[in-house]
């Protein structure tokens, strides 16, 4: 432990601000899914240390890791304080970015996912700070997420811990049954941070695309196509983009908007 310690002691001096990659998207819009298909493109020199022990496998499928990695929210492992990023210092913020991870260097990128970056002070406190910094959204209509996550996850029983929607205590809840006050609170947080990321969005002066993560796309962005980013690929089109019938193209209900991410596509 004194060693890791001593490690990271040592890259903090070196460490680049731009080496942080912010992942933003609400609860149930495969915001997690996105996050492990673009650690497989290469044109993002995604560090995956943190996925070490960090992941849940529901059902019968032992395959297939999901919500793999470290999450950055309020009640979760990491993100104390993320509810309001005005209350840390660029140094404070960086050290809890970088608490997953074990292997922390010059070369490469580091991925942070937080569902509380959408706050509105909080995507102005990171344009701020961090002006040079992409930032990777995951859009899907609100109505979709709410509909996925109530029927798919618990707030307090799996991982990642989602306690910071949690208004009252549900020792009864299960995936899909959910008190009906945490259901109502979650529902309003989502719509909260979906309009503050879309006006965010739409008032954006630095590039802005947004696209779909097909094959063409993911391919300018050096996706690897290994035994881990096939999985990926088909984990995403099983969940978030299925035709009824093979004869169609597939009904893209999520996409992402790369924001400040000069040269990835162009």
């Amino acid at each position: 432990m004194h060693h890791l310690c001593s490690t990271i002691a040592m890259t903090y001096s070196q460490f680049r601000h731009e080496q942080l990659i912010f992942m933003i998207g609400l609860p149930g819009s495969g915001w997690s899914k996105m996050d492990n298909l673009l650690r497989c493109c290469s044109k993002f020199k995604a560090n995956k240390s943190d996925y070490e022990g960090r992941w849940e496998s529901y059902g019968n499928n032992r395959l297939y890791r999901e919500h793999q990695g470290a999450f950055w929210d309020p009640g979760m492992e990491f993100g104390k304080g993320f509810d309001d990023l005005r209350n840390h210092t660029i140094d404070s913020f960086i050290k809890e970015c970088l608490g997953p991870y074990t292997d922390i260097n010059e070369n490469d990128n580091y991925f942070v996912k937080s569902h509380f970056f959408a706050e509105r002070h909080n995507l102005d406190w990171l344009d701020k700070n961090f002006p040079n910094n992409k930032m990777i959204f995951v859009l899907r209509p609100k109505e979709y997420c709410d509909e996925r996550w109530l029927s798919t996850m618990t707030l307090a029983k799996h991982y990642p811990k989602y306690t910071a929607w949690q208004v009252v205590d549900d020792p009864d809840e299960e995936i899909g049954n959910h008190n009906k006050k945490n259901q109502d609170n979650l529902r309003d947080i989502n719509k909260r941070h979906d309009l503050s990321m879309r006006t965010f969005i739409r008032e954006a002066t630095k590039q802005t695309i947004i696209i779909s993560p097909t094959k063409s796309s993911l391919d300018q962005m050096g996706m690897i196509w290994d035994k881990d980013g096939y999985m990926e690929y088909a984990a995403y089109i099983k969940n978030y983009a299925v035709s009824k019938t093979l004869t169609l193209s597939p009904s893209w209900d999520t996409s992402f908007c790369l924001y400040n991410c000069d040269g990835l596509l162009f």
